[in-house]
């Protein structure tokens, strides 16, 4: 058992749970926020092991919306820490990304990757770890939201894939002439698609590893661009995209790369985006040279097939400076 001292703040008291209390929230609570007034309970922590420490937690429905949870979280680390903790560990389902962002507002960092059926439900998890030194939170990410949730030219709008996305990103990405283009020339599973809808693209995003976008001109889906292999290290990233036939000539993939440079150099901060393209795969090259990329050579062997051959591929990449 974690023991503290009640850390009291203006909204609410975090105190240590009395023995036998109970709380209808699924697991065992260490701590219980109470409210000013009546001591209710708004939320929950519940600790699980020493040296790391795994803490789970809950936040009451007339409460939820508040950040109670990342409120309790950031007051709940400095005394884990002071009782011995060496590690403080969120381990959040990916589908519940309310979760895995009050976590990260909290100060914790995505650094576990995902967990098989380590969730506190049993799912997957993204684990987001704790430790002492790594300040109060927010954490840094490395992609940032969009402002107001979209990048708009006026025709076009960039915006993050949802869940409802999903028949319609099932049938672009199932079609030949779009996965033909891809790194892997296959179609994806209908599982594939879903879990990349419901959750994985979220997730990735938040976890700084690629950000999917939809393409859409005010009538739906109408394909994706993403930036991928993201590295801030070196300041670079990759662009890749694709559009439903329906809609091709109608300048939308220029409009789409441009808006994504535009957010790659400036709110993520990055210094180079690349993008491969097959050689003989003129009308994505048109693109690129529309929007600004240079091509600096051929990637011998780049892509693989599937009869196990590599094809080759053409490199264009454009600085912040150029």
């Amino acid at each position: 058992m974690h023991f503290f001292e009640p850390v009291e703040t203006t909204a609410f008291t975090l105190r240590p749970a009395a023995e036998g209390e109970k709380v209808d929230c699924g697991f065992e609570p260490g701590a219980v926020a109470v409210g000013p007034e009546d001591g209710a309970a708004w939320g929950v922590l519940g600790f699980e092991g020493s040296g790391v420490v795994e803490v789970r937690f809950w936040v009451a429905p007339e409460r939820r919306g508040d950040r109670l949870a990342s409120a309790m979280l950031r007051e709940a680390v400095p005394s884990l820490f002071a009782t011995g903790a060496r590690r403080v560990e969120v381990r959040a389902p990916v589908r519940d990304q309310a979760a895995i962002r009050s976590a990260l507002r909290a100060g914790f960092r995505p650094d576990g990757g995902i967990a098989r059926a380590a969730a506190w439900d049993g799912t997957e998890a993204l684990v987001l770890g704790f430790i002492p030194g790594d300040g109060p939170g927010p954490a840094p990410r490395v992609l940032p939201d969009l402002p107001g949730g979209k990048l708009d030219d006026g025709v076009i709008a960039l915006r993050p894939l949802r869940s409802d996305d999903f028949e319609a990103h099932l049938r672009h990405r199932s079609s030949p002439d779009v996965y033909a283009g891809a790194a892997l020339p296959l179609p994806p599973s209908v599982d594939e698609a879903r879990d990349f809808c419901e959750w994985r693209a979220a997730v990735d995003w938040l976890r700084g590893r690629s950000a999917l976008m939809v393409i859409d001109d005010g009538g739906g889906y109408q394909g994706t661009i993403g930036l991928y292999d993201v590295a801030r290290v070196v300041g670079t990233g990759m662009i890749g995209y694709d559009l439903r036939a329906e809609v091709r000539g109608r300048g939308y993939a220029t409009r789409a790369v441009a808006l994504m440079r535009r957010w790659a150099f400036g709110a993520v901060g990055l210094d180079r985006v690349w993008a491969g393209t097959d050689v003989h795969n003129a009308a994505s090259q048109a693109v690129l040279r529309r929007a600004g990329f240079r091509l600096e050579g051929v990637e011998r062997g780049g892509l693989p097939t599937l009869s196990g051959e590599r094809r080759d591929t053409l490199l264009w990449a454009a600085l912040s400076d150029d």
